[in-house]
């Protein structure tokens, strides 16, 4: 128990406090601020290390989701349906043979990509997890571990040597970086499980040339939700690698190391927008190979056409002459 909890000395330490507000309000109030910056800093440190297994797990055999999936599921096969006749009637009304076959080919893998998402979502989530997993169990971490290691917030104390406003940037810093990455987590999370039910009507366009997009388009979302948290591991296993065990305890080798979690985490947090780009860049590496060889072969078309016409120019001359 310390000396302001003991009976009628609480007054005295208020006293105490306002007449230091009252010498140097500048300071007094800077000071505050420096610690509310501090113990804002260390609250959502605790949220992302110990909120983020146990709020973030995304478990898609939860009864309540496979109920709501359930819910869903009839309205995108009457979609699918839907499409499936207009698109019989397109065929029809065509004569068109291949728009027939391409309809009963399209519904058939419709249905079997609506029945089949949440399959092959979930052994891809359990996949990422037992490698996220790994990583930390072999570099000796553990994401409560990690996470503190890069909050440095028993630094930020230290820090008001060199002002109360370095110690106030500081904790904000630490703190933006921490609350951010429990909320890119759960935004994984509910984004996968949006996606997975949304995956029904990506698949209900059947054989319909936009409805290849919409599931294109849902395989790279899903891919970049659930990949992202390995990615994100991998920064922390090698930017704490990096920083190694530092022993500074104030001024400037101690804004150092809390500037270097705070950078690494903005990093972590950036994981998600880098594994989309090359999600998408992996995905339309074999559109653009196909776009060059059609591209290539209508060049060689067009050359062969050119070949044709200047030799008939010169067997009219021959025959001319």
């Amino acid at each position: 128990m310390g000396f302001c909890d003991l009976p009628l000395t609480d007054t005295l330490c208020a006293v105490g406090e306002a007449v230091d507000f009252a010498s140097d309000p500048g300071a007094a109030i800077g000071n505050w601020m420096a610690k509310s910056a501090g113990e804002l800093a260390a609250a959502a440190a605790d949220l992302a290390a110990e909120a983020v297994d146990t709020t973030t797990k995304v478990d898609l055999n939860a009864a309540w989701f496979r109920d709501n999936y359930k819910m869903i599921l009839p309205i995108g096969l009457i979609v699918l349906v839907a499409t499936f006749c207009a698109q019989l009637v397109r065929a029809a009304i065509r004569r068109d043979g291949h728009a027939l076959t391409q309809a009963f080919t399209g519904t058939a893998t419709g249905v079997l990509f609506a029945f089949t998402a949440i399959a092959f979502t979930t052994v891809a989530i359990e996949v990422v997890d037992a490698l996220s997993a790994g990583l930390f169990k072999t570099a000796n971490l553990s994401i409560d571990s990690a996470v503190r290691r890069l909050i440095k917030v028993a630094l930020i104390p230290g820090l008001s040597a060199m002002g109360w406003l370095v110690a106030v940037f500081a904790g904000i810093g630490a703190a933006l970086g921490a609350f951010l990455y429990w909320c890119v987590m759960m935004v994984r999370k509910v984004g996968i499980l949006v996606m997975v039910t949304l995956a029904v009507f990506a698949g209900a366009g059947g054989g319909w040339e936009v409805a290849r997009r919409w599931r294109k388009g849902w395989i790279e979302a899903t891919a970049t939700l659930v990949v992202s948290k390995l990615l994100m591991t991998v920064i922390f296993v090698l930017g704490i690698s990096a920083m190694g065990k530092t022993e500074a305890k104030d001024g400037v080798a101690a804004l150092a190391d809390v500037m270097a979690g705070i950078v690494i985490m903005a990093l972590v947090l950036l994981c998600p927008y880098a594994t989309f780009k090359f999600v998408h860049w992996a995905a339309s590496e074999g559109s653009d190979g196909e776009t060059l060889h059609r591209s290539g072969g209508a060049g060689a078309q067009l050359a062969r056409q050119h070949a044709e016409r200047a030799g008939r120019k010169a067997a009219a001359a021959v025959a001319t002459a």
